[in-house]
């Protein structure tokens, strides 16, 4: 798994690659905490890139824009 820890909640990477062109998606969840149990939503971007490398990357910064409330 790729995940990243960022402020309270951790981000975790799930980029898929498309059948059709070989691109890689932009799938992510993230994880908070709340008392003694454990929230998660999923959030995907309509954004594909050439290389798992590159997803990747942009879905951390794409969890950190929605915890920042970008």
């Amino acid at each position: 798994m790729k995940e990243l820890s960022y402020k309270d909640r951790i981000i975790e990477a799930r980029p898929e690659k498309l059948i059709e062109n070989g691109r890689w998606t932009t799938n992510i969840v993230i994880y908070t905490h709340q008392g003694g149990s454990v929230e998660d939503k999923l959030y995907v971007a309509a954004n594909t890139f050439q290389t798992e490398e590159e997803a990747i990357e942009h879905c951390f910064n794409f969890g950190k824009q929605i915890i920042d409330g970008e």
